[in-house]
């Protein structure tokens, strides 16, 4: 069916239509209906391209996480299948960064966004929400604004993984976790938390430190600085890969076997080269990012109008047990 046929039956002039197939935003939400209506009752909504998003974006921190591979790939995988431009960028924690992204790209509304947030705490948004739809990923921001989110479920993966040492054995666990303005970092504490407070050891010891996520020696320097301290842990869950990095080049220094001296169990893939572990046996929690990418581009892909109504995706995590989680 051509454009001018497609006027004939729905009464749409064929300028109209055209600029719907451009931009479908630009049309009223009622043409939009008529016409949508006409093409799924024929059986020809596949031959007429008429959803918002025509291109795909991905804004994340970095790259040097694991679970930031795993959801590139995702994403890639789906933006191949259906012939769809796709672009990358870097923020490197950065909001100004961000901001600047965001701007290039608030008259392309054709583009769809996934995103990653920078770390750092934001009192608004860095885009205008008719710019652009986004589908925001793992790290939530509590903002009206937002539509679609794809997030994991920190706190219960952080409470299991807690379980887990708890039952191994562990009796003076504790965490390693990162900002407090990162909201994975916060569920991650609370998760530990409950678990703590489950198993009766909320005895008034501190078992919750700070680094960063981003810096593996923040990791190093905590262990480091309990043990030169003298504070008793016998078990550790590293809230990230990358603060398990630090962590484990720690442990190996100071000459601390896993897992008879101390247990441990992090987020995130270890990936054979950032172990210091000869027998890179450490147990790990980790989050279906490739999964979570071809979904996170699906739904962009799937959307009609900006208008689109709230979706909030939860995952829960894979539990890779290596015998690290046990005394």
């Amino acid at each position: 069916m051509k454009i001018r046929e497609l006027s004939r039956i729905s009464g749409v002039s064929t300028a109209t239509i055209s600029r719907m197939l451009k931009d479908p935003n630009s049309v009223k939400e009622s043409t939009r209906k008529k016409v949508n209506d006409i093409l799924k009752n024929k059986g020809l909504d596949k031959d007429f391209n008429i959803k918002c998003v025509k291109r795909i974006m991905l804004i994340i921190p970095d790259l040097s996480n694991t679970f930031y591979l795993d959801l590139f790939n995702g994403i890639v995988s789906v933006v191949q299948k259906n012939h769809i431009p796709f672009e990358i960028y870097l923020t490197n924690e950065s909001i100004e960064e961000e901001e600047k992204i965001f701007s290039r790209i608030k008259d392309n509304r054709d583009m769809g966004v996934i995103w990653v947030p920078a770390s750092d705490k934001r009192d608004k948004l860095p885009y205008n929400k008719n710019s652009n739809i986004i589908s925001l990923v793992d790290r939530n921001l509590d903002f009206e604004d937002i539509y679609i989110k794809n997030l994991s479920d920190n706190f219960s993966a952080s409470k299991k993984a807690t379980d887990l040492l708890i039952e191994g054995g562990a009796r003076n666990p504790i965490i390693i976790t990162g900002s407090l303005n990162l909201s994975n970092a916060q569920e991650r504490k609370d998760g530990f938390l409950e678990s703590i407070k489950n198993h009766n050891l909320d005895n008034g010891i501190n078992r919750v430190y700070y680094g960063d996520f981003n810096n593996s020696e923040s990791g190093y320097d905590i262990v480091k600085k309990l043990v030169k301290e003298k504070i008793e842990f016998d078990s550790i869950l590293a809230a990230n890969q990358i603060l398990a990095v630090g962590i484990l080049k720690a442990l190996k220094e100071l000459k601390l076997s896993i897992p008879n001296d101390v247990s441990i169990i992090t987020f995130d893939k270890l990936v054979n080269l950032y172990s210091f572990y000869e027998n890179n046996n450490i147990s790990e929690v980790v989050f279906p990012a490739f999964d979570i990418g071809t979904h996170s581009a699906s739904i962009l892909l799937e959307q009609k109008t900006f208008n689109t109504p709230k979706q909030i995706c939860n995952y829960s995590a894979e539990f890779h047990l290596k015998g690290s989680e046990k005394k």
